[in-house]
């Protein structure tokens, strides 16, 4: 099966007149988002791991699928943006827990 890279062409016009320095300011928020939304789902997918009946498993399974629509679609905001600026940026270091 071959897949086919999804792209958001909206986030390709909106940054279009943006200088590359903007554009790497933005990639890298969402790449904390992107973290973010990650960490929320690993957590929930624990409380679906150590839900003590099937009410609260199922519960807690809809609030770890509806995490992991998020963090799906944050990567392809990722990705897209990645893609408009063309590298990586270097991420700011990370607060310890």
């Amino acid at each position: 099966m071959t897949e086919t890279k999804i792209v958001l062409r909206p986030l390709i016009g909106l940054m279009s007149d943006q200088s590359p320095e903007e554009i790497e300011h933005h990639v890298v928020q969402e790449i904390e988002k992107h973290r973010r939304l990650r960490d929320e789902a690993t957590l929930l997918e624990a409380r679906v791991d150590s839900a003590a009946s099937l009410d609260e498993t199922q519960q807690a399974s809809r609030a770890y699928v509806s995490a992991m629509i998020a963090v799906h679609a944050q990567q392809t905001v990722v990705s897209t943006l990645l893609d408009i600026l063309g590298y990586i940026p270097e991420m700011p270091k990370q607060k310890p827990h």
